[in-house]
């Protein structure tokens, strides 16, 4: 994608410094809002329900690790996509600007990958798609967010963070409803949520700004500059490093209560496979109620009061809270009380999220790039997570979903003095 750059007085340049970012306008944030929507619809779907129902049908004798299998490959993956798509996004000189090409790759490509999983015969045709789907549903999101960081100025960005981060809950809301919509059919549970998502990112690709970028701006780069430059130094930005760091954890404790969480239901709470579907949805539904309750005051007081330090306190404070009551529970009373507590916990973090990232970055010229290496703070749990989960469940004989919650739970208080050096904040 070399393109030269057509002169657009439309076009956004290389992105200014915060100051010289003019306030954006309420469409921009929507269409953006919409695009990552669409992403999630794609992604998210999947890998809390759809995937797991899928191999369930295939292998119920060996559902653990298979599922664990599938989403710990293709997590390890999106590591490696998420920067990396974000360092082409950063360098593209096409005409149509550097992020909407990747949109349009994303979602085309992920869409293959969910459609591979929805016709796999085998395990390992669900792996392959799954690892096609994250490769490109992280293109996908890291264009966004690319795009997020071009041009949002800092004093806006709790609100824009929050609002982005009400994709996350809608996305999972609208996809279970599907679910239990259309759980009769296994091809329908993949493929209708992916083709709602790619109708989401067409708004952006018309109407939403995007910067361009010359052939100029571009200096070369050598194979062994592209593996350096796809991780951001820790040392030499101290902040960047904890603020991933404390990303890290609590994306870690979140992981733990969705990735298991269809099992957790029919193994440990011994409910069928009709009722697990149904209370996956009520679950979903009622944290995501919680967290859509709690996402904007969160980002609207972090804006107002110039800090994002506190926020993610808080919202620790209340994943921790929720894992203990997951890890106590005997009833599906319990674990949706355990949900209620996960939405408010997760709403209040995800109005910063994006927000503390954003403010820390090294570089704006390569802003996806390095948001991309931040994403492998919520990308990373979510592979370790398989490959801890077995040995936590083993305890004591197996089933040991306790086990499983109280790590959640150490995870989301460590967070907390991760977050503290951070100086900005």
């Amino acid at each position: 994608m070399s393109v030269p750059v057509s002169a657009d007085p439309g076009a956004a340049p290389v992105p200014p410094g915060d100051d010289a970012k003019q306030r954006v306008p309420g469409t921009f944030v929507l269409v953006h809002f919409l695009a990552l929507l669409g992403a999630w619809m794609g992604v998210l779907v999947p890998s809390l329900v759809s995937v797991a129902l899928k191999v369930e049908r295939m292998d119920a004798a060996g559902k653990v690790g298979t599922l664990s299998l599938a989403l710990g490959v293709g997590a390890l993956v999106a590591l490696v996509a998420n920067p990396l798509f974000g360092l082409l996004s950063d360098r593209t000189t096409s005409r149509f600007g550097a992020r909407r090409p990747w949109m349009v790759i994303g979602t085309a490509g992920g869409f293959v990958g969910i459609a591979v999983i929805a016709y796999a015969d085998s395990t390992w045709e669900i792996v392959v798609g799954w690892c096609l789907a994250q490769c490109f549903y992280n293109a996908l999101v890291a264009a966004i967010y690319g795009a997020l960081a071009d041009q949002v100025p800092e004093r806006q960005m709790g609100f824009a963070s929050a609002v982005l981060a009400l994709a996350n809950p809608l996305a999972t809301l609208g996809g279970t409803f599907l679910v239990d919509a259309l759980n009769a059919s296994t091809t329908a549970l993949m493929l209708v949520p992916a083709l709602v998502g790619a109708a989401l990112v067409v708004p952006f690709l018309l109407y939403g700004r995007d910067r361009r970028v010359s052939a100029e701006q571009v200096p070369s780069l050598t194979p062994r500059q592209l593996i350096a430059f796809l991780w951001t130094n820790p040392v030499r930005f101290p902040d960047f490093g904890w603020a991933w760091l404390s990303r890290f954890l609590m994306w870690t404790s979140y992981a733990t209560v969705t990735t298991y969480m269809a099992y957790y239901l029919s193994d440990y709470l011994h409910q069928n496979d009709d009722a697990v579907t149904h209370y996956v949805f009520l679950g979903s539904l009622v944290a995501n109620i919680f967290i859509l309750i709690a996402t904007v005051p969160a980002g609207r007081i972090s804006d107002r009061i110039g800090r994002r330090k506190p926020i993610v306190f808080a919202a620790a404070v209340l994943l921790a809270a929720s894992m203990g009551v997951m890890a106590l529970a005997t009833s599906v009373t319990g674990f949706l009380i355990a949900q209620a507590i996960v939405g408010i916990g997760m709403g209040v973090y995800f109005a910063v999220d994006i927000a503390l990232p954003a403010d820390v970055l090294p570089d704006p010229n390569n802003a996806a790039k390095d948001l991309g290496v931040m994403n492998i703070a919520a990308t990373l749990p979510y592979s370790l997570i398989t490959l801890i989960a077995p040995t936590l469940l083993a305890l004591g004989g197996g089933d040991n979903y306790p086990a499983l919650f109280v790590f959640g739970l150490l995870a989301a208080l460590c967070a907390i003095p991760a977050v503290l050096p951070v100086k900005r904040r």
